[in-house]
């Protein structure tokens, strides 16, 4: 069953009905349901899923795939792709209603053979542009994708009509995976999944996070025990000092002298890395909430995935506990700073509640020397500023008036003084003494579920 697929499904029908030659560029993290969504949508389509295999090995598995279709012999083999595409241009033309063609993992072709991309180039050029063929390029690692599909310098720039990036399900699609008795576990659980289908659907079938997280994640043998060090993996070839910077980032460092520091990398050297890990959307750089294009303050770095947050933070650095089964070491060692680790969570998905529930046109938070403010969005003539509490305490008046005090400082940042405010305040906990009103907001736990 696809969830909260319909944009993506709806483009790619958009795509695959229109009345000409499509090239089609789909890509996202390891997990995110590609091939799921690919498999989902599309009625008639070839599929061929590369591997790490030589050149010579993936065009005659794949040659297997039409051999049926063409009725060639079973022992047939070929030796280049232009033999390849050239059977697969017999397909096309022979099998009527059929014109849709996915490449899966398309991405470890060009890493075994450079000269695929521009083979490709022209058999698209040449021939399958010109008889209306739909073509999908689907792969997951996205820098390499960026790299040999995107940019300006690859041989398919300019050919591709489109692209679509599959992310990660919002929290409030995630739930809909899950059946838990408590609703804090639901955000627990977002802190690790990140909303990723196939690790939903490990957490799918428990009442409770905690099994869940000892079962499928600290339990030596599943696969989320090792599978932020096959993510990183797939991107570095020695990715020891990546480790390190992808840790310190975890454990909150967030500027890049402190990231150095933590991490034992030279400080002359840190922003080469952090970069690249921006690049490959590893790593989030974060500016402070504004309205215009160049924003004063430096920025500050985050993980951009709750797994990887929470591998680099309790699995990777506790991994012996794990493969030694001291679940209860292993938990302690977690429950130390766990809420710490959920409350940035919270952030992220009350700024998804924010553009979703309340349809603000832009969030963030925004900060400035010794004010920070958790939430800050905009919609209109409104401007919404926000306070998250991930405690087990309820939160006050007093609360809401440091959240006031802040508002001044925003609005000389912002240089704007027309704006209408409404004040909202976000509880774990729930409330003590204060009453919702038109100006203030109170959302509780509890109304992340209605």
């Amino acid at each position: 069953m696809l969830i909260d697929r319909e944009r993506e499904c709806e483009f790619l029908r958009r795509k695959i009905s229109s009345n000409k030659a499509e090239l089609l560029i789909i890509y996202g993290r390891r997990r995110v349901g590609k091939t799921f969504l690919l498999q989902n949508c599309l009625e008639k389509a070839l599929f061929f899923t590369a591997d790490l295999s030589s050149s010579i090995q993936l065009m005659n598995r794949f040659l297997d795939e039409i051999k049926p279709i063409l009725n060639l012999p079973v022992t047939l083999k070929i030796s280049t792709w232009d033999e390849f595409f050239s059977l697969l241009k017999n397909v096309f033309e022979t099998r009527e209603g059929l014109k849709v063609v996915v490449f899966d993992e398309f991405q470890y072709i060009p890493m075994k053979d450079e000269s695929f991309m521009s083979i490709l180039q022209r058999w698209w050029d040449e021939v399958f542009s010109k008889i209306g063929v739909k073509m999908i390029l689907c792969g997951s690692q996205i820098g390499m994708i960026e790299k040999i599909a995107l940019a300006q310098n690859s041989p398919l720039y300019g050919r591709r009509t489109g692209q679509y990036q599959i992310l990660p399900l919002d929290f409030f699609d995630s739930i809909k995976f899950l059946n838990f008795e408590n609703e804090e576990d639901y955000v627990k659980t977002y802190s690790v999944t990140d909303g990723v289908p196939l690790y939903l659907r490990e957490f799918s079938g428990y009442r409770d996070f905690k099994t869940a997280l000892i079962e499928k994640v600290l339990t030596p043998g599943e696969y989320l025990v090792e599978e932020g060090r096959f993510l990183t993996l797939e991107e570095f070839h020695d990715p020891s000092s990546y480790y390190s910077i992808l840790q310190a980032i975890a454990l909150g460092k967030t500027s890049p002298s402190e990231i150095a520091d933590v991490s034992g990398i030279d400080i002359r050297s840190i922003n080469v890395y952090l970069s690249r890990l921006v690049e490959l959307k590893f790593v989030e750089k974060e500016v402070p909430f504004s309205l215009s294009r160049k924003p004063k303050r430096k920025p500050r770095y985050h993980l951009s995935d709750e797994y990887l947050r929470f591998y680099f933070r309790y699995i990777h650095p506790h991994k012996e506990l794990i493969y030694r089964g001291l679940i209860n070491e292993a938990l302690e060692k977690i429950s130390t700073t766990f809420d710490q680790h959920v409350s940035f969570t919270f952030e992220k998905i009350v700024r998804q509640y924010m553009i979703r529930k309340v349809g603000v046109e832009k969030t963030g938070r925004w900060w400035s020397k010794d004010v920070e403010i958790d939430i800050v969005g905009i919609k209109g003539n409104t401007l919404y500023v926000g306070e998250c509490k991930w405690s087990n305490k309820k939160i006050d008046v007093l609360v809401l008036n440091r959240l006031r005090s802040k508002v001044p400082y925003l609005l000389k940042d912002l240089q704007i003084d027309n704006l209408s405010v409404v004040y909202y305040l976000f509880s774990r906990s729930g409330f003590d003494g204060l009453k919702e009103t038109e100006e203030v907001k109170l959302v509780e736990l509890k109304d992340l579920f209605r």
